[in-house]
């Protein structure tokens, strides 16, 4: 069905009560979370019910899930820039880095209009994580439309990916495309973006090696160290020394890029 979006105010009282409970964080997230507030009379925006909590000052963070990349807009750049709330974190689908591709797959947007926001973005909150999910193996994707998609990737300053191979789905109108692409040629592309995957994560997260980080701890240990984990507003995974009691923000200095996560000492 259509899109339904919760009232501004019931959002606001949603993010109060959790913050009431305890909660240091909360995820706001949706199935098109873009579109929020175009079904209400009168509409709203996703930036307005952000600022609104954000303003209110019920909890210490919010985090945005998964957003189109046309929906990305100045207001929003504008709230991630200057709020100390919303945490600089968006998460965006790519899917494709070929132009033919994106429009087979009848996405509104082209890979320069996707160079641009994310550059965009890296220049306003240089210390922003983007975050990007990419198909591989969509029908019609020759070597070459896969390679355009690897050259983007590589030139944008994201910092993590999430890569999946593309699975047909029975009575879609991809299913039926010409241009299937082996299960083997799909994998090993998807094995080559999840290459460029871990040096895009480690390059970003060593960027803050040596940097003061506010580091929200969980209440689970890495195996390996024992060390609690946690997560900076900008979604990096933080391995904390010294004393860090679960669902407290605490200040760290990261020393240390180990296993896919940082390491570092508390600050404070």
């Amino acid at each position: 069905g259509p899109s339904r979006s919760l009232p501004p105010e019931e959002v606001a009282r949603g993010v109060a009560a959790l913050a009431g409970r305890g909660y240091r964080e909360v995820v706001l997230t949706g199935i098109h979370l873009g579109a929020y507030g175009r079904d209400l009379c009168p509409p709203a925006g996703l930036a307005a019910v952000i600022r609104r909590c954000a303003e209110e000052a019920a909890v210490e963070r919010l985090r945005l899930s998964s957003i189109e990349p046309r929906e990305v807009t100045p207001e929003l750049i504008d709230l991630l820039a200057s709020s100390g709330v919303v945490c600089p974190h968006l998460h965006i689908p790519l899917q494709s880095g070929d132009d033919g591709i994106l429009a087979a797959m009848h996405r509104n947007y082209d890979a320069a209009f996707f160079r641009d926001l994310v550059q965009r973005l890296h220049d306003t909150i240089p210390a922003i994580a983007v975050g990007v999910d990419v198909m591989t193996g969509f029908p019609g994707e020759t070597e070459s439309a896969f390679a355009n998609t690897l050259r983007l990737v590589e030139e944008m300053p994201v910092a993590y990916l999430h890569v999946f191979p593309y699975s047909p789905r029975p009575g879609t109108p991809a299913a039926a495309l010409p241009g299937q692409v082996e299960a083997g040629e799909k994998k090993r592309r998807a094995g080559m973006l999840r290459l460029l995957a871990d040096r895009k994560r480690r390059a970003f997260a060593q960027r803050f090696i040596g940097e003061p980080l506010a580091v929200l701890v969980e209440g689970r240990t890495d195996a390996k160290t024992g060390l609690p984990l946690g997560f900076s507003a900008n979604y990096l995974p933080v391995l904390v020394r010294g004393d860090a009691p679960p669902n407290r923000i605490v200040r760290v200095t990261p020393f240390s890029w180990q296993d896919g996560r940082l390491v570092a000492d508390r600050a404070d």
